[in-house]
């Protein structure tokens, strides 16, 4: 009888018990997928940034890149020296470009709820840039892709939601700080994550994800490990064979099997399937943009130019004009400025990485065409 009394309680303490042991490292890595192919764990610190303090960039106009893994080439290879070896630019535009600094913000499956964490982590701390790029990929804007719950649940410090409270879309907030109390809302327990890890089976397109996560990409502040390090601050000199790219066409019939056949596969299924439009990151962007506005900075939205195989899949989505018509409404609304790499005779590059990357070598006249430095 005593038993019954209690039972409720009991209960409760179970449930509450297994949602706060699920916050345990290991425990979560058991029973739940969050941690496959995930840059995005635990909370992101509001890193310091001194390195956009460096004397030696007084002089040049500030470019803050904010984007994807298709936006990692703004790392390594936005210096004088890559300008000065480009084949797709003219002395004119690579004259220009020499006015400019290139600051990147990348992380892999990054969206506007990152961006505008990161943007307003900066302008909080008193950094301003002279013009903003930001990234819009259409797999940033679907709630059914690989890294939504994780970046919905994980991209935002609860320090940071506090202070910018009011400008948070009330269904963000409501399950942003639900999942602050209840762990069990943001970490799934997943019988394929437990049968992978006691049977030892392998997610395929699992595993093809973690090829796109960088050095260090997998620890618990991406911000300090893939935006902050050093390495990524560095001005490498010119070096053609680190591009590891190929032109059109990759060489042998595994690589173009790998890089331009199984990736968009895995990319149809992983980020773009059952497409829904998330308005939460259209408003995230739009935030942005009007705090740019505030303080007179221009913004560029633009669309990576990705392999044919790609753009092929983007002409037969269903979902694609319509995300397409809603960024450019964006852009006319707040008079920024709109450019997709995909249109014909915007950027001659054609060199990818993979059929969702660009070439680094491409990125001299990406950023010609962005800034609109004419030859």
């Amino acid at each position: 009888m005593k038993l019954k009394k209690f039972r409720l309680l009991i209960l409760f303490l179970i449930l509450f018990g297994l949602d706060k042991i699920i916050l345990i490292p290991s425990v979560r890595n058991l029973l739940t997928s969050e941690n496959i192919g995930n840059p995005y764990i635990e909370t992101f610190n509001n890193s310091s940034a001194t390195y956009l303090e460096d004397i030696k960039y007084k002089d040049k106009k500030k470019v803050w890149a904010f984007g994807t893994s298709r936006s990692f080439i703004f790392y390594q290879y936005s210096t004088a020296d890559y300008n000065r070896h480009s084949e797709f630019i003219s002395e004119k535009q690579k004259q220009g470009l020499n006015d400019y600094k290139f600051f990147g913000f990348a992380a892999p499956g990054s969206n506007p709820l990152i961006y505008y964490t990161r943007f307003n982590q900066l302008m909080d701390q008193k950094y301003k840039p002279d013009i903003v790029f930001l990234e819009v990929s259409a797999f940033s804007f679907n709630k059914n892709n690989r890294y939504y719950n994780i970046t919905l649940l994980e991209g935002m410090p609860l320090e940071f939601a506090i202070q910018h409270f009011n400008e948070l879309p009330s269904d963000f907030a409501k399950d942003y700080f639900f999942s602050r109390l209840f762990s069990l809302s943001r970490y799934k327990i997943s019988s394929k994550a437990i049968s992978a890890n006691v049977f030892g089976t392998k997610d395929k397109n699992a595993e093809m994800l973690k090829s796109f996560m960088p050095s260090g990409g997998m620890t618990a502040d991406p911000f300090a490990n893939i935006f902050d390090t050093e390495s990524n601050r560095k001005e490498f000199p010119y070096a053609p064979d680190s591009f590891n790219d190929f032109y059109l066409k990759p060489s042998n019939d595994t690589d173009t099997y790998l890089k331009t056949v199984m990736i968009v596969d895995v990319l149809k299924n992983e980020f773009y399937g059952n497409f829904t439009f998330n308005e939460n990151n259209l408003k995230f962007l739009e935030n942005i943009i009007n705090r740019c506005k505030e303080n007179k900075i221009p913004v560029v939205l633009w669309i990576p130019k990705v392999h044919k195989n790609l753009t092929d899949f983007y002409a037969t989505a269903p979902f694609y004009p319509s995300w397409k018509s809603k960024i450019q409404t964006l852009a006319d609304k707040t008079s920024s400025t709109f450019v997709d790499l995909n249109e014909a005779g915007k950027i001659r590059c054609d060199y990818f990485q993979d059929a969702a990357h660009l070439s680094g070598r491409c990125l001299p006249e990406m950023n010609s065409v962005l800034l609109n430095i004419l030859k």
